[in-house]
This record gives C-alpha cells, sequence and structure tokens, in this order.
C-alpha cells in the first residue's frame, strides 16, 4: 500500500486525484474508492493509503481509502 494526500476530487466528474509525499500525482476513478461511503467524504488535504496500479492510461489509484 502507498499513501499520499487527497489533491482534487469531483463527485460530479467520479474522478480524483492524490499526491504522493515526493510530490507525484494519481489519478483515482470513483470506482477506486474502497468504501462508497468515503464518496462523499474525500476533501483536499486527506490522507489516504491505496494501491497503485499501472494502467494502459499510466498509473491509478485503487483500494482508496482514508488514513485515521
Amino acid at each position: 500500500m502507498r499513501t499520499g494526500r487527497i489533491k482534487y476530487f469531483n463527485t460530479s466528474e467520479n474522478f480524483g486525484y492524490i499526491v504522493l509525499f515526493d510530490g507525484t500525482e494519481v489519478y483515482f476513478h470513483q470506482s477506486g474508492i474502497l468504501n462508497d461511503g468515503l464518496i462523499n467524504s474525500l476533501n483536499p488535504g486527506q490522507d489516504v493509503s491505496f494501491d497503485l496500479l499501472e494502467t494502459k492510461s499510466g498509473p491509478e489509484a485503487h483500494n482508496v481509502d482514508l488514513i485515521g
């Protein structure tokens, strides 16, 4: 598992970005959120854990979950 911080999440567009602590940005889709109850709870600045998968479009975060 990797960790990072929510940079942006748009619930109407169903996607967002996580910034890893080294400054790298990673895309995530709403379907990659571990718990559907988190969809309306993800806000910029929150720390999250996730799995990083390599897709044909590039790296993507899956199993996104809040830390703490």
